[in-house]
């Protein structure tokens, strides 16, 4: 049976998903060519068995259970592939907790509960899966152990890639899941941890179990000079907090530590609140933290910054299998005193799921939640699942008032609380941010776009008084229409291409575009005008738009064209000039995209925006309900303008661009 079927399996496998009535380290020992080769193809395993353990395995189980949570332990198990071979055979004991230390084995003891209850867990079946997703299941009598390799028995085996056995091994691969994540109704699994407090194994030499405390094994491994280092936020000796950083986290607290962070893009909103983190932790000795980001790129940005705060957080932002054992290992942790800090970091959208809500819906307090960007989660669906258990909240945004949703803004503040520091653009330029000058540049339209544009403005003007849900439908297209009209008016490359040639070098230049116009600026930049640029949109991967950036800031890339992919969590401080051909009356994404510009960067003294504003053709009688609908579009763009222009170098100069098309629409007062 081990040579023919479980080594073989095991060497080739990637995954190994067995559930068994009885374990005994011994069957390590025997598998062990078997196992090296499972552990060097990167292999995780899974293994849920009965509580009938011997003193000397459970023991081992422990060790490398805590190890996984303890740096001292691990490194004193640490050992490598050829030196695995040697001790499955020969200290076979170590090497079971070095496997669970470094999560090529993680064990569950399961009860049989309800109608089942004062039975065992006797099932006996598993599934190997390799590396391209193939999967062998088997069922029978053999248990996990030596003597099971000396019995008579049985194992009937199904293959995923023949049609007529698939349903069996989808079958079981189902059954595994259900057990593993406490899902059946008839047995209830216990992570190692939690077995160990609620008392339920049964040894065999018939000895209750008393397992070590955490703090004598590491006072222990301090004696033997290895320093144990838990995890738990503190300040890093290379940060020091600004004045208004620390003003921001006096007035969290003064506030019950609940509340809002209005702070421009580029003010280090992520270096206050982890400094919130570490105050917290010393007062109250005991923190849970939970960090939800709105991209995935955002996940490893925050877990690079929180581990110079001493963080070690899990990520939360793939398939559940990732992340969500490890999560629930350091909750029951954290909720038994075993550990005083544990973190998480999460997109916003895991951060909604069922299986996360119903996982942090089990830590006990003291809990904060920090929400990066957190005008997100003002949105319909994420404002049902904010969890009520956390005690600690702190919002992040620039901009936290949803646009057009009254709604979600309430919902918002209600949970997280209003706003508790405030530090505007203008008060960060010169302290964090770079003095600016801004140049609006006034497009107008072609014959044909001037027709279209007026076609499409009667249009809008009948529909507006129109309250019919299909009209307003209607409407809402008209408008999305009219306004990519004017994003990509043709005379803007034209513009651009003599902004270009005033320019003496073109160098850390930005070009933000609107859909369907990044091609034709590719073109024009770099055909035309032979300067190094490089799009950065969706379709590249993280690795390509990391290494993108590096060539950016090094300079080794002139420039690059972006749509919405640079307006929420991407750094390019190095930035110096930026053009915009596509403007959005949204204040969260002009803000956004402003404030990603005017970072500060070694050598820049200064930055520069181009605005290219295509500005809709005065030729409706004044009266009309068509010159209305123009004069509200004017009224949001010179918003826009004036948002822009007053913290600018050159703000006057940038207002009397502008001048003479407020005077016509009567919005001298914008």
């Amino acid at each position: 049976m081990a040579d023919d079927f479980y080594k073989p399996a095991l060497s080739v496998a990637v995954r190994y998903d067995r559930g068994v009535g009885f374990f005994s380290s011994g069957w390590l020992r025997v598998l062990a060519k078997g196992l090296t080769k499972f552990a060097a193809n990167g292999g995780k395993g899974r293994v849920i068995t009965s509580p009938m353990l011997t003193k000397a395995d459970w023991e081992a189980l422990e060790t490398g259970e805590s190890a996984r949570s303890n740096q001292t332990l691990r490194n004193a198990l640490a050992k490598n592939i050829e030196q695995l071979a040697q001790d499955l055979e020969k200290n076979t004991l170590s090497a079971l907790a070095w496997m669970i230390a470094d999560d090529i084995l993680t064990f569950k003891l399961a009860l049989p509960k309800n109608k089942l209850a004062g039975g065992d867990f006797h099932d006996k079946f598993g599934i190997f899966t390799d590396a391209e997703n193939n999967q062998v299941s088997f069922s029978g009598s053999p248990n996990e152990s030596v003597q099971g390799f000396l019995n008579y028995e049985s194992n009937k085996i199904f293959h995923s890639w023949l049609p007529q056995m698939r349903p069996f091994v989808e079958a079981d691969v189902k059954r595994f899941e259900r057990l593993w994540q406490n899902e059946d109704e008839n047995v209830r699994t216990y992570d190692l941890p939690e077995a160990a407090r609620e008392q339920i194994l049964k040894l065999r030499e018939g000895e209750r179990p008393y397992p070590q405390p955490p703090w004598l094994r590491e006072q222990q491994l301090k004696e033997s000079g290895v320093v144990y280092q838990p995890a738990r936020p503190q300040l890093p000796k290379h940060i020091s907090l600004r004045d208004y950083q620390n003003e921001a986290i006096d007035a969290w607290f003064a506030h019950d530590c609940r509340g809002l962070f209005e702070m421009a893009t580029g003010t280090g909103k992520t270096i206050t609140a982890l400094g919130a983190s570490a105050r917290l932790f010393e007062r109250e000795n005991r923190l849970a933290v939970i960090i939800a980001v709105p991209y995935q790129h955002l996940v490893d940005q925050w877990h690079e910054e929180a581990s110079d705060f001493g963080y070690k957080p899990v990520l939360a932002y793939q398939s559940k299998k990732s992340w969500l054992d490890d999560l629930n290992h350091q909750i029951l942790d954290f909720n038994g005193g075993y550990r005083s800090f544990i973190s998480v970091i999460v997109t916003h959208t895991t951060f909604i799921s069922e299986d996360f809500q119903a996982t942090i819906a089990r830590l006990e307090a003291p809990v904060l939640l920090i929400a990066d960007e957190a005008h997100h989660l003002g949105a319909a669906r994420s404002r049902l699942h904010y969890p009520e258990n956390v005690t600690f909240r702190l919002a992040l945004s620039a901009t936290p008032d949803r646009w057009f949703d009254d709604d979600g803004t309430v919902a918002l503040r209600a949970y997280f609380g209003e706003t508790v520091f405030a530090f505007t653009l203008e008060e960060a330029i010169g302290v964090s941010l770079t003095p600016y000058y801004y140049y609006p540049h006034l497009v107008s339209l072609t014959d044909d776009e001037m027709v279209e544009y007026e076609t499409l403005s009667l249009k809008i003007a009948r529909l507006m008084s129109q309250e019919d849900e299909d009209k307003q439908e209607a409407l809402k297209m008209l408008l999305i229409k009219r306004a990519r009209l004017l994003n990509t008016a043709a005379n803007k490359l034209e513009t651009l291409a003599e902004l270009i040639d005033k320019e003496q070098s073109v160098e850390h230049t930005l070009f933000y575009c609107a859909p369907g116009q990044i091609d034709e600026v590719m073109k024009l930049v770099g055909w035309e005008k032979g300067i190094l640029i490089n799009q950065f949109t969706a379709e590249e991967s993280p690795p390509e738009r990391q290494q993108l950036l590096t060539s950016f800031a090094s300079g080794n890339l002139q420039a690059l064209a972006a749509m919405k992919c640079l307006d929420e969590g991407v750094d390019v401080p190095s930035t110096r000039t930026a053009y915009f051909l596509a403007s959005s009356s949204n204040p969260r994404e002009f803000i956004q995209r402003r404030g990603r510009i005017l970072r500060k960067f070694p050598g820049k003294e200064h930055s520069i925006i181009h605005d290219l504003i295509a500005i809709p053709p005065v030729s409706f009688a004044f009266d009309s309900p068509a010159f209305r609908a123009e004069r509200s579009i004017v009224r949001r763009e010179l918003q826009r303008f004036k948002e822009f222009s007053n913290p600018a170098l050159n703000k006057h100069q940038a207002l009397d661009v502008i001048w003479d098309v407020a005077n016509h629409y009567g919005l001298l007062d914008f």
